[in-house]
């Protein structure tokens, strides 16, 4: 089905406003965890001129012990500095950015699939408002939020080297550009394989003497995604715990981040892998998910790679339904159904039971609290002293904001950056490129054998008095400790109580000095 233009630019414009509409946020400052840490790295480029974590040519993505992938915080920095906006609305600003932009991506990798507006829109609406998106297009500075945005991209330059191997250049740009952004891009082989494996077939095929049927191609194809699912269920490949927990992870993390309408992937599929004489771009879509099934198991990154893919499949499936000829207004109907229960659900999930309603363990935001101390920290306390906190969420963000560097437990490129960890001091180890290691944890990583991390004397400080941790303090030359009042007092938190003076107190931070 074709739209006329009117009505193309009304729905383009309907989802654009709903788009911005459900991205305002409900909570008073940035969301996420690996978004303070984006923030601080990208703070540290607007107050240094450069990545200091850049150290090998693999620091650019990350592949380096102290380094972190480069496309966002240099964004983030960009963005700030020619803006002169604060890095905090920067990040908002990002991200509102990348949420409408996912629209598109999808939007064009849905017309070179198939040429049906319904089709087209359904997508767009599917992917830029799905639960997954959301979450990192949401004053979330995740890396994890550009590669989804761009995946449509990259994969519509796949397949547009059909029509013009001019768009080699383009791929390989954005493909730097997703190997700077987020390992992810690990996960894109199969996407490559694919299209490979196609072409030369389709290459081949005017050699080939005899027709195979289609019955026995579409039964064949059938029989090959239920060997892929099952092979990790009876090997025990990327399943972590019991196969049964895994199953049910893994059904739990798809309809979270894909959303409600993930069951009518199931006859998107069937209808994909059952339907004659099939095009070029379907065959690539039923392969590419075919080698991605094996994946699904891996509980950290799948769900939010096979979004798209999930999304085209209910795609096919809700215009498979539009295209009935009886009682076409009910057959809409339940379309228009289906997607208000897929925006609720998304709404749900957005505005209240991760942020609002306090289900998930920890707050997911910064609240008013953290943020006064913050700029507390950042009008009164010198950026060339050091900071230690009795709780690593908290120090995180408050160094994000403050720009006053604390020790963290778990950001080592953070350690680098401000001078907590020497690269000449660590002992560094080569992995093999037939490991799974050199995939899974990076070409070349710290010998922790030989090697005590920075972070771990975060851990060791917060578990003896003052008196016991002054080597520790002297090491990192520690000014101030920053105490979550909300979480408990631990042994050297309980010491400074005896034997230190509180400088500030909102009622949940509270902030000591050590000299």
């Amino acid at each position: 089905m074709i739209f006329s233009k009117s009505a193309k630019y009304l729905i383009i414009g309907l989802l654009i406003i709903l788009n911005f509409i459900i991205r305002i946020p409900s909570v008073p400052h940035e969301i996420g965890n690996d978004s303070f840490a984006i923030h601080i790295l990208a703070n540290s480029i607007s107050v240094f001129g450069y990545a200091k974590w850049w150290f090998n040519l693999l620091s650019v993505f990350g592949m380096y012990p102290y380094s972190e992938c480069s496309a966002v915080p240099f964004i983030l920095s960009g963005i700030s500095q020619c803006t002169g906006i604060d890095m905090e609305h920067t990040i908002w600003l990002y991200c509102v950015i990348i949420g409408l932009f996912s629209a598109f991506t999808a939007y064009l990798l849905a017309g070179i699939i198939w040429n049906n507006d319904i089709f087209k829109f359904l997508i767009a609406f599917l992917y830029s408002l799905s639960p997954g998106i959301l979450t990192f297009s949401t004053w979330d500075a995740t890396a994890r939020g550009l590669f989804m945005v761009l995946l449509p991209l990259f994969t519509y330059l796949l397949l547009k080297i059909r029509a013009s191997m001019k768009y080699i250049i383009l791929i390989f740009i954005l493909s730097i550009l997703l190997m700077a952004t987020h390992h992810y891009f690990y996960m894109t082989f199969p996407i490559f394989f694919s299209l490979a494996i196609l072409t030369i077939l389709y290459k081949l095929k005017g050699y080939v003497k005899f027709k195979i049927p289609n019955n026995f191609v579409s039964i064949a194809v059938v029989i090959m995604f239920l060997c892929m699912f099952s092979v990790p269920f009876f090997t025990g490949m990327f399943i972590e715990g019991s196969r049964y927990a895994e199953l049910h992870i893994m059904l739990e993390n798809n309809i979270r981040y894909t959303g409600i309408l993930i069951f009518l992937t199931v006859p998107g599929l069937m209808y994909l892998s059952l339907k004659y004489n099939k095009r070029f771009e379907e065959i690539f879509l039923l392969l590419t998910l075919l080698f991605l099934t094996i994946f699904l198991y891996i509980q950290t990154y799948t769900h939010y790679f096979i979004i798209i893919f999930s999304c085209i499949l209910i795609s096919i499936a809700l215009t498979n339904i539009s295209r009935t000829k009886r009682k076409r207004k009910y057959a809409f109907s339940i379309i228009i159904i289906m997607l208000f229960m897929f925006i609720t659900f998304s709404g749900f999930y957005q505005h209240w039971r991760t942020h609002k309603g306090k289900v998930t363990a920890g707050q997911w935001y910064m609240d008013e609290e953290e943020y006064a101390g913050a700029l507390w920290m950042k009008d009164n306390i010198d950026m060339n002293r050091r900071v230690v906190g009795n709780d690593n969420w908290l120090s995180k963000r408050m160094f994000a904001i403050s720009r006053v560097p604390s020790l963290l437990e778990d950001v080592s490129c953070i350690w680098l950056v401000y001078g907590f960890a020497k690269i000449e001091d660590t002992p560094i180890v080569k992995n093999s490129p037939l490991s799974t290691s050199f995939y899974m944890d990076n070409p070349y990583v710290i010998d922790t054998r030989k090697f005590v991390l920075a972070g771990s004397y975060v851990v060791w400080l917060n578990n003896v008095d003052i008196s016991k941790g002054k080597g520790i303090i002297q090491k990192f030359n520690f000014s101030y400790a920053i105490e979550n009042q909300n979480i408990g007092k631990n042994r050297f938190i309980q010491s400074l109580y005896r034997e230190k003076n509180s400088i500030y107190d909102n009622g949940k931070v509270r902030i000591w000095c050590l000299d």
